[in-house]
């Protein structure tokens, strides 16, 4: 049998866990911004998890993300095939 992981979590620690676990393995962070540079949506993909970030992102936590993560234009998942769309600019 086969699990997979999917999720909006608001909880900045649980995602941290999820994401630092992640990178370890391979896992990736995807993160967009704003005309501002203010990161506006945060994702961890892998294999098996796909876990976005809703809740508030503070200035140590963007420059986590913008460490371990990559900025792209596009981020786009689709629940009915699932996949994760992403495109850089």
């Amino acid at each position: 049998m086969s699990f997979r992981l999917s999720g909006e979590i608001k909880d900045k620690e649980l995602f941290k866990g999820i994401m630092d676990g992640g990178i370890e393995r391979g896992g990736k962070v995807f993160y967009r911004e704003d005309d501002q540079g203010n990161i506006t949506e945060v994702t961890y993909f892998s294999g098996g998890k796909m876990i976005h970030y809703t809740g508030k992102i503070d200035q140590e936590f963007a420059t986590r993300i913008r460490a371990d993560g990559s900025k792209v234009k596009i981020l786009e998942f689709d629940d009915d095939q699932g996949i994760l769309r992403i495109v850089q600019e």
